[in-house]
């Protein structure tokens, strides 16, 4: 799916557009910024491009140098790695990411 997703959606990209994800939308990442350490899709690099213009950014032919993840350490799902938590389950007590909620504690 290369067009935006917006909230709600059950897609997931293996790269998420940080600025987008800010303002609860679900856009996959085209470029990422080596000085920022944050994934953009093609709208918001041209943003960032404006304002950061001596910023290294990779394309998707880079890939291989881009991170394993866009999420931190402290914000990452331990079963499903590269998802974000974002909620909690009241009946198991424990932190959930988006995969979660959908498979396991509805």
């Amino acid at each position: 799916m290369e067009s935006s997703i917006y909230k709600g959606s059950e897609s997931f990209f293996d790269f998420s557009c940080f600025t987008c994800q800010e303002n609860d939308r679900n856009t996959k990442a085209e470029i990422y910024c080596e000085d920022c350490s944050k994934f953009y899709c093609s709208k918001c690099v041209d943003y960032h491009n404006s304002f950061y213009t001596k910023h290294a950014i990779l394309g998707k032919k880079n890939i291989s140098q881009w991170p394993d993840t866009n999420v931190s350490q402290l914000e990452q799902c331990q079963e499903h790695k590269k998802e974000k938590l974002t909620g909690f389950c009241e009946d198991h007590s424990e932190l959930i990411c988006h995969s979660c909620h959908v498979h396991n504690h509805q």
